[in-house]
């Protein structure tokens, strides 16, 4: 009896090796064969299917275009309510209930609160000036609350409606998640320019520009996943587009665009930083600062990690540096791809991203002139998240495509 299990056994394993080995080779004749050519018209499924209804994915995809367009927009204002020092005007932390003042008596009693704070206690403002920066941070936070109902409503809809298979709905319930901490952390960042007196690093009360960064690198980290996701929900799948021609151009460019994000990134930290001590309002020429190109007193703070973040000779020095670097690899990226064989799609937003990056260091130079005036200082953030956006399109124009289609493109490169 035992030996005739064991017989049973083996057999069974000889049969299901193939079978095996095809779950991973769904061409195995192919790769067998010497003579296999590429066959273009082969079929393989489309990931996407896997996440959410086919017939649905337009619709899904923009509902999170739509929420990374909200992101946008907070950036965007977020970076307004830091230049026109208004993140410091309402004093309370309420997301739901908090009504905006109805009369003169609501503006009085909003007033006083404000009053007792750190920022009118070192430079006391008259009630006009205040109902204009507090009008800039309430939108703020309204534009956050609806923001997180917008994205929270639909997703809940579309699970239970199976729009959105249970695999994705966990995905984009974690974006929302980093969406409630985001909420989170913002106020965490602004009771620090609330419990505490100016601190030595800034020439007023204001926000931590630890805190700031912190919170900055939500937002991006937001509009980012929000951004690839309904890319990834529009665009036609990648066994479409690369071919064993340009399979390694394909390769080389996802290790560019990798590079090129990472670039990005410091670049908007180092921003941050800029906006959290001021940075922009002092070493107003260029290409020099005032008449150096390796400043002194680079490392002046101590312990030495803060001249990172609180000493504007060197906040100032990374980001200029930082951001001729990104321009430099970029253009290089860019001439890389006038010259190879990427698909037209990828080659466009390389042109597009070199166009954005031009405009950024002429927008940069500009505000640093022009001492980061609201005006100025806003459109260079504006256009940063454009360049952040490029880069993004063009590392996803250039991702792994699925398994099964690496697997069989590989027998031909």
């Amino acid at each position: 009896m035992l030996l005739s299990r064991i017989r049973t056994f083996k057999n069974l394993t000889t049969t299901l090796k193939p079978l095996q080995n095809n779950r991973y080779y769904k061409f195995s004749n192919a790769e067998a064969s010497k003579d296999a050519k590429f066959d273009r018209n082969a079929h393989f499924e489309d990931p996407v299917n896997e996440w959410v209804n086919p017939s649905k994915r337009w619709l899904i995809g923009g509902w999170l275009l739509l929420c990374a367009g909200g992101v946008y927009f907070m950036v965007l204002l977020g970076g307004y309510t830091r230049l026109t020092h208004s993140g410091l005007s309402m004093t309370k932390w309420k997301p739901i209930e908090y009504v905006y003042p109805r009369n003169q008596a609501d503006w009085e009693k909003e007033f006083d609160y404000y009053k007792q704070f750190p920022e009118y206690q070192h430079s006391p403002i008259d009630l006009e000036k205040f109902k204009k920066i507090f009008i800039v941070e309430y939108l703020h936070r309204v534009s956050g609350s609806t923001l997180g109902a917008l994205y929270v409503l639909p997703l809940a809809a579309f699970t239970a409606m199976k729009w959105v298979k249970p695999q994705y709905a966990k995905r984009l319930g974690a974006i929302g998640g980093l969406g409630l901490l985001q909420g989170l952390i913002g106020w965490w960042m602004v009771k620090s320019g609330l419990d505490r007196p100016k601190p030595e690093y800034q020439q007023k009360p204001r926000v931590s520009t630890y805190r700031l960064t912190v919170h900055l690198s939500m937002a991006l980290s937001l509009y980012s996943l929000l951004i690839w996701n309904a890319a990834t929900l529009f665009r036609k799948p990648q066994h479409l587009s690369i071919t064993p021609e340009n399979y390694k151009t394909h390769l080389k460019f996802r290790g560019l665009g990798i590079g090129l994000i990472h670039l990005v990134a410091i670049n908007l930290l180092t921003g941050a930083a800029m906006a959290g001590i001021d940075a922009g309002k002092v070493f107003n020429t260029w290409p020099t600062m005032n008449g150096q190109i390796v400043p002194a007193n680079l490392f002046k703070a101590s312990p030495f990690y803060k001249n990172f973040f609180e000493n504007v000779v060197m906040v100032q020095f990374n980001h200029r540096n930082a951001a001729y670097l990104t321009y430099a690899f970029g253009s290089y990226i860019t001439y890389l791809a006038y010259k190879s064989n990427l698909p037209k799609q990828a080659r466009y937003i390389c042109y597009a991203l070199y166009g954005v990056l031009n405009y950024q260091l002429l927008t940069g130079i500009v505000a640093l002139l022009n001492q980061v005036q609201v005006h100025s200082g806003s459109i260079h953030q504006f256009n940063a998240l454009n360049v952040l956006t490029a880069s993004l399109l063009l590392c996803h124009s250039v991702r792994k495509p699925s398994v099964p289609y690496r697997n069989y493109i590989k027998q031909f490169v």
